[in-house]
């Protein structure tokens, strides 16, 4: 929000967020403070392991951990315990079975990592939404743009010559039923960004190795699909609360501009991705084929799975609170008469909305006497 700065070091006008809009509770903070501090310390565990020749995919098994604690966090916040208990019974059973270790930690990742996934990503949608919109509402209307400002403006496909502080939320109504349109489009920006993996899988003469692939590779796949609904989720916010820029002819939904925008990328990418499988020479095709197909399955299982998780739990109260802190953003939408609308102004501004007059304060004036 553009608003007068005090004090003589400060620009007249500034540009930031009004006070008391924050929508990130205390333990979205925890959240995001585990996660980064156990990605940090993963990171250096696997380098420092390299030097002493550990199998790169086998360390690279390990990849979804953070999940799992960020998933034990919100497990104890919740005083869920009954998911804990068949998580343990679940991965005790297996193996015994399997006598597999890694079949454990495919059992944590399913119950325990997905919670922490969709954990995630539900403080990463509190944290971004209002920077997000912000950034967006002024993008057009600014002299210079910072880099943030175009980044912004790029992921969602803002038009250049659209009027961008005309910026409203419509809250849809959140029921039981289950949101599958909207899946529907998480698992096809699931399936693009899956792909910049597949090309890694493709270009990789290391992975393709025969004496390389082992049973700890399926687990090392769904480690890294673990990551694909944080980058993509995120977005749904923005449909959930139909953030929408309006117009006089048709809104222009945000939503809709990031959706644009990661088709319009998945086209030079999966072109690529088709160069490469022709071109391959000492890899075996029909290898590389079967882990794509296999990491179709993985994505397809773990976007669906924290999708539930997500849409079930944690949607209505994010959108919520989200909608609620709406009239401290802009507390009057953009080009409003006071009065009803008559005849006249109804031929010369066609689509003018109408301002409610309870959005005004009222003004006293009082003469106070000279003591």
């Amino acid at each position: 929000m553009m608003h007068i700065e005090e004090g003589d070091k400060r620009n007249f006008w500034a540009d930031g967020l009004p006070a008391g809009l924050t929508v990130v509770r205390q333990f979205d903070k925890l959240v995001m403070v585990i996660w980064a501090l156990a990605l940090v310390a993963y990171a250096g565990c696997f380098l420092l392991l390299r030097n002493y020749n550990f199998d790169a995919y086998f360390l690279l098994s390990f990849i979804g951990v953070p999940f799992d604690l960020v998933g034990l966090v919100y497990i104890i916040n919740r005083k869920n315990v009954a998911s804990l208990v068949v998580t343990v019974i679940l991965a005790v059973a297996g193996y015994f079975v399997t006598k597999s270790l890694m079949y454990i930690l495919a059992i944590v990742y399913v119950f325990i990592g997905a919670l922490g996934v969709a954990c995630v990503v539900d403080s990463i949608q509190r944290l971004i939404f209002y920077d997000v919109v912000s950034h967006i509402r002024y993008v057009n209307v600014k002299e210079r743009l910072t880099v943030k400002d175009r980044v912004i403006a790029f992921i969602f496909n803002v038009p250049p010559d659209l009027d961008t502080r005309n910026i409203t939320i419509s809250p849809k109504k959140l029921g039981n039923k289950f949101p599958w349109k909207d899946m529907g489009s998480t698992i096809l920006l699931s399936l693009i960004v899956g792909m910049f993996f597949w090309i890694y899988l493709s270009l990789n003469p290391t992975f393709m190795q025969t004496g390389n692939i082992s049973s700890d590779v399926p687990t090392f796949i769904f480690g890294v699909m673990l990551y694909v609904p944080v980058i993509v989720l995120p977005f749904t916010v923005f449909k959930s609360l139909d953030v929408k820029i309006g117009t006089n002819y048709r809104d222009f939904r945000l939503f809709n501009g990031a959706l644009a925008t990661i088709q319009r990328m998945a086209v030079p990418v999966f072109a690529a991705l088709i160069f490469v499988l022709m071109a391959m020479n000492e890899q075996d095709p029909m290898q590389v084929l079967l882990f794509i197909g296999f990491s179709v399955i993985i994505i397809l299982f773990v976007v669906i799975l924290t999708s539930i998780i997500y849409y079930y739990a944690m949607e209505a109260t994010t959108a919520s609170d989200i909608s609620k802190k709406w009239k401290i953003f802009i507390p009057v939408p953009l080009m409003m008469t006071l009065h009803k609308e008559d005849d006249t102004v109804k031929a010369e501004f066609p689509g003018t909305p109408v301002r409610d007059e309870s959005d005004m304060s009222e003004i006293s004036l009082t003469v106070r006497g000279k003591e």
